[in-house]
């Protein structure tokens, strides 16, 4: 009897199905990664998908996290998933990833590793936004796609999270499901700034105070790495370019520079 097939949400790169609890995704060979997911098992990381090898269709097998993910319809999301519970979880989630990845080393190479070699500090996970965690009863309970994880500083993790996830963006949730608004200074100011802070403290760590210089940095980066990238002929990034990324998140780059003060 064949397997059902179940098409899941999000792959904005890879096709993703679900068969039985196994998810199965068509993507390139990443043995960085496959060995970072073996690692992080033998460390007890229970936030995590396990990897499981490759199937006869040569897609990679990971066990699946029970749970909602917002994949593709980020920012639209239900309201809970922007809730400071929410958030707080986030947060202890990535400190436990993080602390869970100390020590990891392998021969292969990632693409993502952080420039400064000197600051490698824990496996960066370089995408741990809503769209890739995974909800149950309202609050995260994993995080998946580590297809962009790559050696770096803690806060380089972080300043990605918090943009998306506080969110520092040129949008604000609307405290109403599926439905965001245009960021102002007046109804969303000092919330960042909360949520910004229970977002270190939930983590374990002070407010860096050069955040504004993290942040900034870490979304010019993403502009250098999708437009290299797809300049490089790399099909993903190539669609993702096409599809308006690279000149979104360039337009997020003068939002974070005239309003990161507001709330900092």
């Amino acid at each position: 009897m064949k397997d059902h097939e179940e098409i899941l949400t999000g792959g904005n790169i890879n096709k993703v199905v679900k068969v039985g609890e196994t998810v199965r995704r068509e993507s390139k060979p990443n043995p960085y990664v496959n060995d970072l997911l073996m690692y992080l098992e033998q460390r007890g990381c229970p936030y995590v998908p396990r990897y499981l090898g490759v199937d006869g269709k040569g897609r990679e097998v990971l066990s699946y996290i029970q749970g909602v993910v917002p994949g593709n319809n980020y920012p639209e999301n239900e309201s809970y998933m922007w809730s400071n519970m929410a958030l707080a979880e986030l947060a202890k989630i990535l400190r436990g990833f993080h602390d869970s990845s100390v020590g990891f080393s392998t021969s292969e190479k990632s693409l993502n590793d952080y420039p400064e070699e000197s600051q490698h500090e824990v496996v960066c996970h370089n995408d741990a936004a809503l769209y890739n965690v995974v909800f149950k009863d309202e609050l995260p309970v994993g995080i998946i796609d580590f297809d962009m994880a790559g050696f770096g500083p803690r806060i380089w993790d972080i300043a990605y999270t918090l943009y998306t996830s506080v969110p520092l963006a040129g949008f604000a949730p609307s405290g109403e499901d599926y439905t965001v608004v245009e960021y102002n200074k007046i109804d969303h100011a000092s919330m960042r700034k909360e949520r910004i802070k229970l977002f270190f403290d939930s983590y374990g760590m002070d407010v860096p105070m050069d955040l504004k210089r993290w942040v900034i940095s870490r979304i010019n980066f993403m502009c250098t790495t999708l437009s290299e990238r797809a300049a490089a002929g790399d099909p993903a990034f190539i669609k993702l370019v096409e599809e308006g990324h690279l000149a979104h998140y360039k337009k997020e780059l003068i939002f974070l520079d005239k309003h990161f003060d507001d709330w900092s």
